[in-house]
């Protein structure tokens, strides 16, 4: 026989409400972190685990589970559960007591159920390790008492004149660099250099009387001017960075009728292929494929049973 058990706390790690129909529901609570002013502390995010058993709405949850785990129908599998459940009720009956997996231990007394939580079961294990974090309040009050690293106002201004002096200074020695290296260039142009071919040269057959020097008046505009400048080596191409995956955001809607499940996203769109239908979504940790998202349980159960022959294992996945 299955352990109804294992399937309620494995859907407690992932749902704040698992109904067992006929026994009652069983509760997550979540509580945020808050700051406890009275003690100046941090506390952490905390989860506690109860039960109600006034709640018997059956939300198929368990059935769901069991049809997954064992590989049954959906109405085989509420029958499994509805067993299981009698069963719970009867050793609740005779002995009093009964022992639900890991979480806990319920009890009947004078027709009532009880529920204890154990210490530390899976389902309130997400923040397990967080501490409280104590912080004192600055004081708004203004001391006289100076330490030993306080600087006086006078100091501090000093030293900020002394840095802006000493800025200027520089800024001034770079220009005049620059203004003097620039008076070199012009002047003492070199073959280092990219050089300018005007044409101005004299003649070879007149090397022992050179001509006259042109002045840039007599200069003809319409003489061709060749620069041999080289050129910066081409740089290498550089592939392009890989473009990452990301999910498919889930339209809006509570109930998530998921097929397949996995641990990155890189096999869960492998999954899809081709398959335009499909989407993923990432929670807890995981990256889920499902088909389709609703708003309702009803409208969740009835997508299930039309995708169930494409999809035989699709599960509704309440967020």
């Amino acid at each position: 026989m299955f352990d109804l058990a294992a399937h309620i706390e494995y859907l407690l790690i992932s749902h704040d409400c698992v109904v067992a129909p006929g026994l009652g529901a069983f509760l997550v609570h979540e509580t945020p972190a808050y700051y406890d002013s009275e003690h100046c502390r941090f506390n952490p995010p905390m989860r506690s685990l109860g039960f109600n058993a006034a709640v018997t709405i059956n939300d198929g949850l368990l059935a769901e589970s069991v049809a997954r785990r064992e590989r049954v129908s959906l109405d085989e599998a509420r029958v499994r559960v509805e067993s299981a459940v009698a069963s719970f009720r009867s050793q609740l009956e005779q002995s009093g007591t009964l022992p639900v997996g890991n979480i806990g231990m319920m009890t009947m007394q004078d027709g009532a159920l009880l529920f204890e939580p154990s210490v530390a079961p899976a389902p309130l294990m997400r923040y397990m390790g967080l501490g409280s974090l104590n912080i004192e309040p600055l004081v708004s009050e203004a001391s006289d008492d100076r330490d030993d690293n306080y600087e006086a106002p006078e100091r501090r201004n000093i030293i900020s004149l002394t840095l802006k002096i000493a800025a200027s200074v520089m800024i001034a020695v770079m220009a005049c660099g620059i203004f003097f290296t620039t008076d070199n260039l012009i002047g003492n142009r070199s073959a280092n250099y990219a050089s300018l071919d005007s044409g101005l040269r004299a003649h070879v057959g007149n090397v022992g009387n050179p001509s006259p020097v042109q002045t840039s008046e007599s200069l003809s505009l319409s003489r061709e001017i060749r620069l041999n400048i080289a050129m910066p080596a081409p740089e290498a191409e550089t592939t392009p960075a890989p473009e990452t995956v990301e999910p498919v955001k889930p339209t809006t809607g509570r109930y998530i009728l998921v097929v397949a499940s996995f641990a990155d996203m890189g096999s869960a769109m492998k999954h899809i292929g081709d398959d335009n239908r499909l989407s993923v979504i990432e929670m807890d940790g995981n990256y889920r494929v499902y088909a389709a998202i609703t708003d309702t349980n009803a409208k969740a159960h009835v997508l299930a049973d039309s995708l169930r022959e494409e999809f035989p294992y699709v599960w509704i996945c309440r967020r």
